[in-house]
């Protein structure tokens, strides 16, 4: 089942558990206080929220505080409450029930960074797979370029000769005016900082990420250009990853270059 899938599971299992209860709790209400049996509620919504995250325990939360307000607090069956004490257990459940609700946020947060770096090591593991089975490096980029949503790359060596790219089928863009730094991804120049929903975007002409085995800009093994496709930007992670994938090429064409004869 896809994240997206199991969200939708949970508050629709929210939702409907919120009305059991309600229906389950029907013969302690002349027993007990309301604000007792929110408890009750407060517990399954904290549950919505640490398996189902925020959306889920949102809903759990607004449909138990409406069930513990229509079915246990008097008068029954209706959404009027004429005790000051079930007024407070109906307001402290609804609160409750939306900090539950934001530690599901958090939930959902760490589990989309947990599963963003997943991919991201899948990726860079088929990058490396792909390298040592000697695929050709156009292909190799072009696993990359489709992986991070790019336009197009392309890979040069300390001669500027184009060794390989990935163009997605269009013309060859022009050579990026713009370097990016390979400790940050960001542009040398920062003037020329771009960002998107998920962070910094590339330079509008592209941005040339230097691979350096020494030396000042330009005095390296080879060059990856980069041009983007979605302006969303790319995410702190995303973009380190990137750059390690870029190093990798950048070694990988270092090792052939050496294995090629030498001219005498």
């Amino acid at each position: 089942m896809s994240p997206g899938n199991d969200s939708r599971a949970w508050i629709v299992a929210g939702a409907l558990g919120g009305l059991a209860l309600g229906f389950m709790l029907i013969p302690l209400r002349s027993l007990t206080s309301a604000s007792n049996l929110a408890f009750v509620f407060m517990a399954f919504t904290i549950v919505v929220a640490e398996l189902g995250g925020r959306s889920a325990a949102l809903v759990t939360a607004v449909v138990s505080a409406l069930t513990l307000n229509f079915f246990l607090t008097e008068p029954y069956m209706s959404l009027h409450i004429s005790k000051a004490d079930d007024v407070v257990a109906f307001g402290a459940l609804a609160v409750c029930g939306l900090i539950a609700a934001a530690f599901g946020r958090r939930r959902d947060q760490m589990s989309e960074r947990a599963e963003r770096a997943g991919d991201e090591l899948e990726i860079l593991d088929k990058l490396v797979g792909r390298l040592r089975a000697g695929a050709p490096l156009d292909e190799v980029l072009d696993d990359l370029r489709k992986s991070f949503g790019l336009r197009a790359i392309v890979l040069r060596d300390d001669t500027e000769r184009l060794v390989a790219a990935a163009l997605g089928g269009q013309a060859p863009p022009s050579v990026p005016e713009t370097d990016i730094a390979p400790d940050t991804f960001l542009p040398a120049d920062e003037s020329r900082l771009r960002f998107g929903l998920r962070g910094l975007r590339l330079p509008e002409g592209g941005g040339r990420l230097w691979l350096r085995a020494g030396g000042g800009v330009g005095g390296g093994v080879a060059s990856v250009d980069f041009w983007e496709e979605d302006p969303q930007g790319f995410g702190v992670s995303e973009a380190r990853t990137l750059t390690i994938a870029a190093s990798i090429l950048g070694l990988e064409l270092a090792r052939r270059q050496a294995k090629q004869p030498r001219p005498r």
